[in-house]
């Protein structure tokens, strides 16, 4: 209030007024007594010149600092109402406005008016005791204005000699006017035109509380019936009041819901996003280990190579040791010695394989059949030995004459061998060209589904920005399609992982009996089936680290799959507690309809009981001057009958009297 005293001082000396020390005391008063929110400046009962007023209309067209202004009975004429009208047509910091008291008439009412226009804070308008109603054309001004006006609440206009013409303007005004909500015109003459032209106003005024028409020289029923229209606007006003409330309070809740609700969304979005890069690692691994898987393919064919080439070079020994053994006995002796040789290491390795088996007779099942008909065969090997031993000098006569015949069976036999191998070669070559090509198509398929994935996704996420509704079927829609889609890969690739093993066992199945071939044609048989074993053992380690591998992603998915059934069952709860706001809603709305055609009832019936009324009082005004008449008309015949006995008596006087004159 401190800035508002220097502002007026520095007015003043601005403009050369004399500074009135009532202003001067009235700001400090409201400084020493500001109230949080509250700017008062009381300035009532204070004698203001007219200059003063155009210095505090100057002061409030810039301050924003009071918020309530008193000038009750300071005996204002119309200059002064004009200028403090006039600045405060541009404040807007002033809520209450109070007038009383001042005489205000003729230019100084039409200046509040368009005051009250122009300005869009004040609320509350204080207009007891002055003379707005003398002058009809200055009060029709004011009347428009309050009509207009989109803030005013609180209009006080007792004892301001308004008549019915006045009470008329008002009604207008309150047709036209939607935020005033009390209207005090006690104590003028409006008088029973005036309260029906009110009564008129209030069949579209739904905004207006309190009407007080008391002292206006206003019919009891007609009174009483702007009574009943102000308590069904209030009653109104309190029901559109609850409704807005608890609209509030639902919308409220709603939107509470709908931001947890998309807060799950973004959640199970963010489950999914982390569950589909799991699966782009998971699928990674898995390409990693078909890579691994592919290199020991590759590997072992550069074994089974090196075994042919090997084979080969057996057979040139072989073959060099038959021409040696035909020189000389000599060479029969080393041929037993080798033949010991290899038997004492079919022995070492028969032990070293058996010790394994020991060891993991649980996980090599199938290869100790396999040295089991090794071990067989190294028998009948070793039989066959020992009768070419006894044969031998019996057919060392007849060895010369077969040996040529002995020549091309080798030959032949070499010939079938390298077919033999070159068809076991071309036949793994196309299994492992087949298992690449079945890696291709698992890679493009599971890239395909990956890409249809995301883009149902994109589209979900689309769908999700059109409508809350379509929001929870399209995510639980999308949910179950990703879920199935992932099923179908999965028991997709799982299906070729094992149709790929199969072939894998198949592939080894034909190399094993490849070795086996090979096995019986040389005397390797040891380091064959040792390297064998080791392959084995590294297939069925890549078998059980797939295996785990599996069952790890199996147990991903189920993890991934209790997410969101935990995410769906919150889900259909905030759907469920929704759906009970909206009926709670809907109740409301319901109840709220009821209530409105409750009161348009009570209003129908107050309308047909007011115009029952009207009748009645048309019909009693109608009898009321039909006895009027009736009482005029037998006032004129008690006078015409009383001039008549007038004559009469007057006509026997006079002729009495004429004979005693004649007397």
């Amino acid at each position: 209030m401190e800035e508002v005293k220097n502002a007026y001082v520095q007015l003043c000396k601005a403009h050369r007024v004399d500074v009135q020390d009532c202003v001067i005391h009235a700001l400090q008063r409201a400084a020493t007594s500001d109230r949080e929110g509250e700017q008062v400046l009381n300035l009532s009962t204070n004698g203001l010149t007219s200059k003063t007023c155009g210095i505090l209309g100057k002061l409030l067209a810039s301050d924003r600092i009071l918020t309530h202004l008193k000038l009750n009975d300071c005996l204002l004429d119309e200059e002064s109402v004009k200028a403090l009208a006039y600045g405060l047509s541009g404040n807007s910091s002033v809520r209450i406005l109070e007038l009383k008291g001042n005489s205000i008439r003729g230019g100084g009412v039409a200046a509040i008016g368009r005051m009250i226009r122009s300005n869009k804070t004040l609320q509350s308008l204080a207009l007891e005791w002055n003379n707005l109603g003398l002058l009809g054309n200055s009060f029709a001004i004011f009347a428009e204005a309050l009509g207009a006006n989109p803030t005013l609440e609180h209009v006080d206009l007792r004892s301001n000699q308004l008549t019915h013409d006045s009470a008329g303007e008002l009604a207008v005004a309150l047709r036209r006017n939607t935020c005033l909500k009390t209207l005090d015109v006690r104590w003028n003459n409006a008088g029973i035109t005036g309260g029906r032209a009110l009564l008129t106003a209030l069949e579209t005024n739904r905004t207006l509380t309190g009407l007080h028409v008391a002292g206006n020289n206003v019919p009891q029923d007609v009174a009483d019936a702007i009574a009943t229209a102000v308590n069904c606007n209030e009653q109104r006003h309190l029901l559109s009041s609850e409704y807005q409330s608890r609209t509030r309070m639902l919308t409220r809740e709603i939107r509470s819901v709908e931001l947890s609700s998309k807060q799950q969304l973004a959640g199970l979005l963010r489950t999914i996003d982390e569950q589909r890069d799991a699966l782009s690692e998971t699928q990674h691994g898995s390409s990693l280990r078909i890579s691994e898987l592919q290199t020991t393919l590759d590997e072992r064919r550069d074994a089974i190579e090196r075994l042919t080439s090997k084979l080969r070079d057996a057979e040139t020994a072989l073959s060099v040791s038959e021409r040696q053994a035909q020189d000389d006995a000599a060479q029969l002796e080393r041929q037993r010695q080798s033949v010991v040789g290899v038997q004492e290491q079919n022995c070492e390795a028969e032990q070293q394989l058996r010790s394994q088996l020991a060891e993991e007779a649980a996980k090599c099942v199938a290869m100790q059949a396999r040295l089991d008909d090794g071990e067989r065969k190294r028998r009948r090997e070793e039989q066959q030995t020992a009768q070419l031993t006894e044969e031998l000098l019996r057919l060392r006569a007849e060895l010369k004459l077969k040996c040529s015949d002995f020549e091309e069976k080798m030959e032949k036999e070499k010939h079938r061998r390298k077919q033999s191998v070159r068809e076991a070669e071309e036949r793994v070559q196309r299994e492992v060209d087949r298992a690449a090509r079945d890696l291709d198509t698992l890679e493009r398929v599971h890239a395909d589904e990956t890409a249809r994935l995301e883009a149902r996704h994109v589209d979900t996420e689309e769908r999700l920005s059109r409508s809350r509704e379509e929001l929870v079927a399209e995510r639980l829609r999308h949910g179950e399609e990703l879920q199935e889609v992932k099923r179908n890969a999965k028991t997709e690739e799982d299906l070729k992982l094992k149709h790929l093993e199969e072939r894998v066992r198949h592939l080894d199945q034909a190399k094993a009996d490849l070795e086996k071939h090979v096995n019986e044609q040389n005397r390797t048989v040891g380091e064959l089936q040792t390297k064998n074993s080791s392959f084995t053992l590294e297939k069925e380690s890549l078998s059980r680290r797939i295996s785990v591998l599996s069952q790890e992603l199996a147990g991903k998915d189920k993890e991934w799959q209790a997410e969101v059934d935990r995410v769906k069952l919150d889900i259909d709860e905030r759907e469920n507690l929704v759906t009970q706001l909206r009926k709670e809603l809907k109740e409301s709305k319901q109840e709220r309809d009821v209530l409105e055609t409750r009161l348009e009832d009570q209003e129908k019936k107050f309308w047909l009981e007011l115009e029952r009324k009207k009748d009645d009082a048309n019909r009693l005004q109608e009898e009321l001057e039909r006895k009027e008449a009736e009482v005029l008309r037998r006032r004129e015949e008690e006078l015409q009958r009383a001039s008549m006995l007038e004559k009469a008596i007057f006509t026997y006087v006079t002729s009495v009297k004429s004979p005693t004159k004649l007397l």
